[in-house]
């Protein structure tokens, strides 16, 4: 299995240690980027969310139409994981019963969106994708979706079923979680190298965060970036009275 892939299964186990963090800024590297994590779990069925997708799961996806749905649903959000995948690693990965996807369709059989969780041996259940194809947003289809996955889910009788988000995703992403019963239970952050200019993804996606490749080098630029600011000095950088 491709050792990148298997690890996004569990690496999102929160660390056990908490370090402490200084107020203020910090610089990146050009070619980094900064994700602002937020775990959420739900405990029990949320009554009522809405009326489920038709769900099909898939235990041996053809791997270009997977690749193909992948990146549809997830470039825009920087998700690169498959492009250092090969056609045996994906097999490989599905071949895991721990793993579980699944394609939701609407009544007519049109597919709209896709579905990951894994069965942990402590019988959590993550949800490591979710999302719609990117042309059905904001119809409510989002809903229908998690409901699809998460009737799937608590027939496992899991102790919880938990997933996570960042500052990569949709900026309305943890209130429609909050809304179909997941609460936050922790925060942090994850530093990752720029898929788009590692070369896993093209450079025009996501254009929503910045692509920096080269650094700022003017006078006083390390001090300028990185000083901790006053209430009083950000709210004179703004402009506020």
């Amino acid at each position: 299995m491709n050792a990148k892939r298997k690890d996004l299964i569990i690496q999102d186990s929160i660390p056990a240690e908490i370090t402490h963090l200084a107020p203020g800024y910090r610089r990146l590297p050009a070619g980094k980027l900064a994700n602002a994590v937020t775990w959420m779990e739900a405990r029990a069925p949320k009554p009522g969310l809405a009326r489920p997708l038709l769900m099909t799961r898939i235990t041996n996806p053809d791997c270009a139409s997977y690749r193909a749905i992948f990146f549809e649903i997830g470039a825009p959000w920087l998700w690169d994981s498959v492009s250092e995948m090969s056609d045996a690693d994906i097999s490989e990965h599905f071949a895991d019963p721990r793993v579980h996807l699944y394609y939701g369709h609407d009544e007519s059989g049109a597919h709209l969106g896709m579905v990951e969780f894994f069965v942990a041996d402590n019988n959590d259940i993550e949800i490591t994708y979710f999302g719609l194809l990117p042309a059905l947003t904001g119809r409510g289809f989002g809903k229908r979706l998690m409901a699809g996955a998460l009737d799937l889910a608590w027939r496992l009788d899991p102790i919880r079923v938990w997933l996570h988000t960042s500052s990569f995703d949709h900026h309305s992403v943890i209130g429609f979680y909050a809304a179909c019963g997941f609460v936050p239970f922790a925060t942090g952050f994850e530093i990752i190298d720029d898929p788009r200019l590692k070369g896993t993804l093209p450079r025009t996606v996501a254009p929503q965060i910045p692509l920096i490749e080269t650094e700022w080098s003017g006078i006083n630029a390390a001090s300028n970036l990185t000083q901790p600011r006053t209430l009083a000095q950000r709210r004179r950088l703004r402009g506020d009275r």
